[in-house]
Order: C-alpha cells, then structure tokens, then sequence
C-alpha cells in the first residue's frame, strides 16, 4: 500500500455525491466535508502519480489561505486513456476531521518543501508521512493531555462534532483556531456552542485565552467593556485554579468588526491581542497585538 501528497490544483477535481463538480476553494470544500456531501477527487495521472495503484492511500493538500491538508481517502483503479486519471474515494470520517482542523500548509512545506511540483510519494518522504499520520491519528490525544489542567473540550472534538459544525465554519473563531494551529497550539472550547465560544489554548507555558466579542458598531464601548471584564476575570480564575507559575497567560479579544481606534488603545494599553476577520477567512490584529505575536505567540 502507497501513500501519497496530492497539490489540489487544476489537475484536480472534487465531486459531490450527486456527481455535481465542487469548486476546489476552502469554503466550498469545507462546507461539502462537513456536511457529508464529498464523495471523491479525480486527479490527472501526472509526474509521480503515474505509480499510484488502487488501494494507496491518497490526502488532499490545498494551498489557499496556507490550509494545508483538508481531503483523504483510498485510490481506485487508475483509468488509462489520452489524460489518464486515478479517483479517489473520500474516508468521509477522516475528511470531516481534516475540514474541521487542517493540518497548516506551512507544516506540510517544511518537509516537502518541493510539493509545488506536484504530487509526492511518501514512502520516499518517511519524515512527512510521520508528520501526517500523527496529526490525523495522534494529535487529539495529545491535545487532550496539554489541556488537562483546563478542563475543556479539544477544537477537534467540538469542530468536527456533527451536532456542532457551525464551530468549524464559525465567522471569527475559525480562522483564529487554524492560526494557533499552525504554531502548534491545542486548542480546547470553554462554552457551549449555543453562545459564542471561548478558547484556552496552550503551546508549552504559553496559554491564549480568547473571548469572542460581536460589536454592533465601531464604538460600542458597552460591549467591549463587557467582554474585556469577562475576559480578565476567566484569566485571573485561571491562574488561581491551576497554580502554575510557569504558565504565561495571554488574553485575546476577537472582535467581529475593527473597532474604533480609542477602543484599540484601550485594549492595547491593557495588554489584550486584539483581533478582526479579514474577508477570505483570514485574521488581523492591532499593531501592538502583531508584535506581540511575533515576539512569543508566532515564533516555535
């Protein structure tokens, strides 16, 4: 049985299971997964792909928004002709699992840094196989035990729930979870997903936590001072319960809008990242808050 790393570019094309061809952008994709409606992806037989045989197992790699890993499934009997092509049956299981907690592009890269030119045999590349098989089979399981002392439900666990799959597809904490992830945070749910949910997330001492803050304008002081309250308190009850002097806690407030360059201030001056969805499933932060984040959160 083979293993291989699949670029999702032109050459390749995802089905639904009405037959109906799913436009391979991230929304898109994500949403099919999570809602079961994947059913395969057919690639051209091109460059390595020309030794894929039926039964090797197959993950789709997107590089929108630095996704990463988002597809897997088992190759069926390659079909020869002018463009031959190979299909790929979706483990829907597994692919719900990788819509709902990608494993980051830039993981991916730094042991196949030649995937740009298509797809990689990883029986050749045992280090990223390793890399791969960990996060889709062990990574929860180590998620579970970094956030042990918090008492929370892992990302993984919550995201890829199918009573709450709005957590994955969530307008503001989504992206925020795939950025920590990809630095290699675990990242546990605090609240149910009826309200807005709060993150503890944790990379060795360093433990984030972040409070989802909706905004009815820029300046709407009543809420923020609401949830920058909240958010202090959570921290500070955190710190008494766990004890640990060697935890440094960050608090994050993850605005659904930018807010007003005073409230900015405010949160800056407090020592609060302070953030906002960018269209595109992507995330801003003040500037303060990005060099924070460069200095400790961004750097492994």
């Amino acid at each position: 049985m083979g293993y291989w790393l699949v670029p999702i570019n032109r050459y390749v094309r995802f089905v639904s299971n009405s037959g109906r061809t799913i436009v391979p952008k991230f929304s898109d994709l994500r949403e099919a997964a999570l809602s079961g409606r994947l059913d395969r992806f057919v690639c051209e037989v091109r460059g390595a792909l020309v030794d894929i045989r039926s039964g090797d197992t197959v993950w789709g790699y997107l590089p929108e928004l630095d996704v990463g890993l988002i597809a897997m499934g088992l190759a069926q009997r390659p079909r020869a002709g002018k463009k031959a092509t190979v299909a790929v049956k979706i483990d829907r299981k597994r692919t719900r699992m990788l819509a709902a907690d990608p494993l980051a592009a830039s993981t991916i890269r730094r042991w196949v840094p030649d995937l740009r030119h298509g797809s990689v045999d990883l029986e050749l590349r045992p280090r990223a196989f390793s890399v791969i098989d960990s996060w889709v089979n062990e990574r929860n399981e180590r998620d579970l035990e970094a956030l042990e002392p918090f008492s929370v439900k892992t990302w993984r666990d919550a995201a890829g729930s199918t009573r709450s799959l709005s957590l994955a597809t969530h307008d503001i904490v989504a992206p925020i979870a795939r950025l920590l992830r990809a630095q290699e945070f675990a990242v546990g749910v605090v609240t149910p997903i009826a309200k807005e949910p709060r993150f503890i997330a944790r990379r060795m001492r360093d433990v984030v936590v972040l409070q989802v803050c909706r905004l009815s304008s820029s300046k709407d002081r009543a809420e923020i001072s609401a949830a920058v309250g909240s958010l202090l308190e959570t921290r500070w009850r955190l710190e008494r319960e766990t004890g640990d002097p060697n935890f440094r806690f960050t608090p994050w407030l993850a605005c659904s809008s930018r807010p007003d360059a005073e409230i900015i201030a405010f949160l800056e001056d407090l020592g609060i990242l302070a953030s906002w969805p960018l269209r595109g499933g992507l995330v801003d932060l003040t500037e303060r808050s990005k060099q924070y984040w460069y200095q400790h959160l961004g750097v492994r």
